[in-house]
């Protein structure tokens, strides 16, 4: 065993292809597969099922090994920076999965700045919702993730990052006559019975955004049926884009509406009878080890607290 049979198999696990790793490395599918089948023998153990039609995936073994892969690469770069002082920052790729709110509209200045600090650093990141997102951390297909609800599984660690509130978006003005009063911050307040009579724009099943809103409505005793009609949009600048030209009302994060409320292309109502509040959480595989670029991202993301 040795640092490059690491290094190997940590690639394939993460791009879930013998043949995608061999292109990352600059070495052949081949030399790939026999340091792999190597490293099985000298282990006693198969790493991969290879069984599944489209891509590889990790045996019980292999995620066991993973961890432990991953923590001697760490040592072996460790020492080396040790020994070379201010020579060795962290290097390598970083995969984060995030969903809508918190990777469209919040973590690229993150990003942005963290690149500033560790320019050798490599980020991968995916837009998919919540439910999606865990799916990922869960399987060791990135490193963190984004989400926009409290994660229960166990097998999970959450940590805050960012505070949020979804509002109630309409073109332009069409409920200012139904305000019943307006916040300290100039925020115009409507009831939810004044909103009924609309359709509304909603995301796809295992949309935090949308698992919230319904939850708040259940609390009052109403549903989807409540409202004049549902429209199913996956995507959330088409909401944005639907509730502009007329198609109906949709609850959205209160971050993702900045600009289109600036210019005028849509109205923002907060409703007087729903807490709407949230909290957005970075996610990780509990007990996974981190690689140093990883692992230095995550401090970076702590240590910059709450947006």
């Amino acid at each position: 065993m040795d640092f490059q049979q690491l290094k190997i198999f940590l690639n394939v696990a993460a791009l879930k292809s013998f043949s995608r790793a061999a292109e990352r490395m600059y070495i052949s599918q081949p030399s790939v597969s026999a340091r792999i089948k190597a490293l099985e023998e000298e282990l006693g153990a198969l790493l991969f099922d290879r069984s599944p039609p489209r891509e590889l995936a990790l045996t019980r073994e292999g995620i066991l090994f993973m961890d432990y892969a991953q923590k001697m690469l760490n040592l072996h770069e460790e020492a080396l920076a040790e020994l070379a002082p201010g020579a060795r920052q962290p290097a390598g790729a970083v995969r984060v999965a995030a969903s809508t709110v918190p990777g469209i509209y919040l973590l690229p200045p993150q990003l942005a700045r963290f690149r500033e600090r560790f320019p050798g650093v490599t980020l991968n990141l995916a837009i998919m919702d919540s439910a999606a997102v865990l799916g990922k951390v869960l399987n060791y297909s990135v490193d963190l993730g984004f989400v926009g609800e409290e994660v229960t599984e166990e097998r999970v660690e959450s940590f805050v990052f960012a505070e949020d509130e979804l509002v109630l978006i309409s073109p332009p003005g069409l409920l200012d006559q139904q305000v019943i009063e307006t916040g300290s911050a100039g925020q115009a307040v409507v009831e939810l019975v004044s909103c009924l009579s609309y359709p509304l724009l909603l995301r796809e099943k295992g949309s935090a955004t949308r698992h919230l809103f319904e939850e708040a409505l259940l609390k009052m005793g109403l549903g989807w049926s409540d409202f004049a009609g549902i429209i199913h949009v996956d995507s959330l600048e088409a909401i944005k884009q639907g509730v502009r030209y007329g198609l109906g009302l949709s609850p959205v994060s209160k971050h993702s509406i900045e600009d289109y409320a600036r210019a005028g292309l849509i109205s923002v109502y907060h409703l007087a009878e729903l807490n709407l509040t949230r909290q957005l959480y970075l996610v990780r595989r509990r007990r996974r080890i981190l690689s140093r670029a990883a692992q230095a991202f995550f401090d970076f993301l702590l240590e910059k607290g709450k947006i």
